[in-house]
């Protein structure tokens, strides 16, 4: 099964064609032999004649563009002298709009036009499209746009050798950067670095099996562990060195040439080391009106944020994994500063986000009528007085991504301020008495709905991943795909509401038990693993599903819903089937989709650790509870670096540690959240587009959510939980 997938993988490189990218030795360069040589073209606009496709410059300011009445837009390329060719490079598109979905390119060869069947290009999406043949003595190339179109070439590249790199000879914003080599062995890991106890794998999409690696000190010297490639993957997990802050690296070797690894580094608490702090900055830095910008995209807590972002339960999760590291970190958040600043009469703030009506007045009530945290509290604390604090005084929201619920007060919204409540005796030593008693009964006041089987739940409900419509949608119903309604997210709000009212002797504290014991029936008989939009399809939002069952099954194992254990193993048994592959990596489904259809899907990733984490503490099964463990690792691996784009998701390496290369696909900046003011930003990853190898594929919406960041920060609490073997 290894040496077929090798193959498997060798095989679809054989016949890709490339497009633009990092990583690896400098391949092999000819000179572009379309430079220097005469285009024409059927028809051209004034300001974008023929001339601008071989002018050396892939930019959107220089591209031919035919005429709006021409029925078949045909460029042709009359070159110097007979060439050789091995490679043509298609540079098509406008501003981050796919390329040219259709072409067909033809060679005029001793006279005689001929079109190879590299040469006809359909669904193609590629703004850089590489079309690989061996012709002789050739003279002309003509390429004709398959449907009656502009044609929006912005350059096109002509070499003898196909192995040139693209981009060679070229300059321009819309180049792009250069391809993977193929030439070498590439190594795609973590590259911040592994934790001692855990997994440490590696994929290495082009080397065969048998392929030999070491890993040894990036600073040189001998091997200090040897093993072999097996399905295109590297496993060091026995590698278990002491702490240091040493970096080591991954060298393969045999067939290709020699490859090296980013350096990375090992460490027994690395996730705490290197990932807690980036992730609190993240949520200090996104914070509305009071952080690194004066707006309120949404108008909830954070920019960018959602009744359903889950930002406070988060923070209560990560504060309750480790509270004396909470307690260490720097101090960051002045509330007292904060008051002055934004009560400020020359405070501007900015008015033009949507849903940002009222935002200022509830700001103000946050910092007159509510009692602070006391001043000494760690920022954790003072991110979740910041949250359930703004809710309290501003309760009703509205998603502003096409949400078809209206604003108002939403049941998960409430389920968030409901954490606070439940993990008071950990917070009331920063927190005053007063705030306390203003949550809870904020809850027991709007808990209703809480308790009820929404019906967004329903399977009935879901979109087909047909029905997603646009090149690159972010907004509309897209359910489940936004990740607004994930199945069990009130399972564990009415067991703390059950908990909270036990505690405080109030009324019928049974009502919330049993809520939470008849939605998780619900789950039990009508969620259908198999169908990946109950599971990975709910997005970043997925985390509020298995490790809600589990949290029932574990505390209350007498009195949960038949089957429930049952019910988890199959989310295992089905994850763990659709992650048989050489990046350890879940897919979409079984089919064409490894991501969620179209959509952004690091969230799920981000996510993916707490899932998977939680189910392995329920599962019997030693193999399939040991594979759980490994796949939330690799989840996180593929955040930082072990995808087949060979980049971290951060597009901005502010406030991570030991990132050689972020995401080179940047959002626009001074729009919507203004994540690009914030430490800790996680973007983007590649889609279906780019697996299982082919780096050069098209980009996915590169802008980063506050959302991504609360399923991170749940994933650390629950890596935590795991290591001290405790649950949340």
């Amino acid at each position: 099964m290894a040496a077929a997938i090798g193959c498997q993988v060798m095989r679809w490189l054989a016949g890709t064609l490339v497009a633009a990218l990092p990583l690896g030795s400098a391949a092999a360069e000819s000179p572009n032999l379309a430079a220097g040589s005469i285009a024409t073209a059927s028809s051209a606009r004034s300001a974008d004649p023929a001339t601008h496709a071989v002018d050396g410059l892939v930019e959107d300011g220089s591209r031919w563009l035919a005429t709006e009445t021409d029925a078949q837009p045909t460029l042709e390329i009359r070159f110097a002298k007979a060439v050789s060719i091995g490679a043509v490079d298609v540079y098509s598109g406008w501003e981050d709009q796919p390329g040219l979905a259709g072409f067909d390119v033809s060679f005029e060869s001793d006279g005689r036009w001929q079109q190879p069947e590299e040469g006809k290009v359909r669904g193609n999406a590629d703004p850089a499209r590489r079309l690989l043949v061996s012709l002789e003595r050739v003279t002309a190339l003509k390429l004709v746009v398959a449907e009656r179109s502009p044609g929006r070439i912005r350059e096109i590249a002509v070499y003898e050798d196909g192995k040139t790199v693209m981009g060679a000879g070229l300059t321009g914003d819309r180049l792009g950067v250069r391809p993977v080599d193929r030439n070498v062995h590439q190594i795609a890991l973590n590259q911040v670095g592994f934790e001692t106890a855990r997994a440490k794998r590696f994929t290495a999409p082009l080397s065969l099996d048998g392929s030999s690696f070491i890993v040894r000190k990036a600073a040189g010297g001998d091997p200090l562990y040897h093993s072999q490639i097996r399905g295109g993957i590297g496993d060091f997990s026995g590698f278990r060195p002491d702490d240091s802050t040493t970096e080591y690296v991954v060298e393969v070797s045999g067939g290709l040439g020699t490859g090296v690894s980013d350096p990375f580094r090992i460490q027994r608490n690395l996730y705490q080391d290197l990932f807690w702090q980036p992730a609190v900055d993240f949520l200090i830095d996104s914070r509305s009106v009071t952080g690194t910008h004066p707006s309120a995209y949404g108008g909830c807590p954070w920019r960018d944020g959602t009744y359903y972002d889950a930002i406070i339960p988060s923070l209560v999760l990560l504060q309750r994994a480790d509270p004396a590291r909470i307690e260490a970190m720097p101090r960051q958040i002045d509330w007292e500063a904060d008051k002055r600043r934004v009560l400020d009469p020359d405070f501007k703030f900015d008015a033009k986000n949507p849903c940002s009506e009222g935002v200022m007045d509830a700001v103000r009530r946050y910092f007159t009528e509510l009692e602070p945290p006391k001043a000494d509290a760690p920022d954790v604390v003072k991110l979740i007085h910041w949250g359930a604090g703004y809710y309290l005084v501003n309760p009703a929201t509205k998603d502003p991504s096409g949400d078809p619920d209206p604003k108002g007060i939403h049941p998960q919204t409430v389920e968030q301020v409901a954490y606070v409540v439940w993990a008071w005796p950990q917070l009331e030593k920063w927190l005053p008495q007063s705030f306390y008693e203003k949550c809870r009964s904020f809850c027991f006041e709007n808990w209703s709905r809480s308790m009820e089987i929404p019906k967004w739940w329903d399977p009935a409900t879901y979109l087909t991943a047909e029905e997603i419509t646009g090149n690159n949608p972010h907004a509309g119903l897209l359910h489940p795909y936004k990740g607004r309604h994930a199945p069990g997210a009130s399972i564990v709000p009415n067991l703390l509401m059950y908990e909270v009212a036990k505690r405080d002797g109030l009324a019928d504290p049974e009502q919330y038990f049993n809520a939470a014991v008849k939605q998780a029936e619900w789950i039990v008989k009508n969620l259908d693993w198999n169908d990946p939009r109950t599971t990975k399809g709910q997005r970043m939002s997925e985390h509020r599903t298995i490790p809600n069952l589990v949290w029932l099954l574990q505390r209350y194992p007498d009195k949960a819903p038949a089957g429930l254990k049952k019910k988890i193993t199959a989310w295992a048994e089905v994850a763990a089937k659709r992650s048989d592959n050489l990046w350890d990596f879940r897919r979409f489904d079984d089919d064409k989709n490894w991501t969620i259809p179209k959509l952004n899907d690091v969230g799920n990733w981000l996510g993916t650790p707490a899932i998977a984490l939680s189910a392995s503490w329920v599962i019997d099964d030693p193999k399939l509870k040991a594979r759980m463990q490994e796949l939330a690792v690799s989840h996180a691996d593929a955040v930082f670096g072990r995808n087949p784009r060979l980049a971290a998701a951060p597009q901005k390496l502010d406030g991570f540690t030991d990132i050689e290369r972020p995401w080179p696909k940047k959002f626009q900046d001074n729009v919507c959240a203004r994540l690009e003011l914030c430490r800790g930003s996680i973007s983007s990853g590649p889609g279906s587009e780019m697996f299982p190898f082919n780096p050069e594929g098209a980009y996915r919406h590169p802008e980063g959510w506050v959302n991504y960041g609360a399923a991170w920060c749940i994933s650390l609490a629950y890596f935590q939980f795991d290591r001290m073997k405790s649950s949340p």
